[in-house]
């Protein structure tokens, strides 16, 4: 098990696996630069952290923003958007 102080961001877990380079610059030498790409995906991905935003396909009601996180994996997602 692992304590909170621990967990990783599993954002920065996608990073990595997308690529090893580009999550070191920004995870251990702090170093990030915006680009149209990463503007695009920021404003792409929004949606994703808006804690006011629901929607219901049919039966099925989505639901966004949701604190998801696992002791036992060490991990965990916060959302950083929130609009009231």
């Amino acid at each position: 098990m692992y304590e909170e102080e621990e967990y990783l961001q599993l954002s920065g877990i996608q990073h990595f696996a997308f690529c090893k380079r580009q999550w070191a610059l920004a995870y251990i030498e702090l170093q990030w630069m915006e680009n149209v790409r990463t503007v695009e995906g920021k404003l792409l991905h929004e949606k994703a952290h808006d804690v006011t935003s629901r929607e219901k396909r049919g039966e099925r009601i989505i639901s966004r923003a949701m604190p998801v996180r696992s002791r036992q994996m060490g991990i965990s997602v916060k959302s950083s958007i929130s609009r009231s």
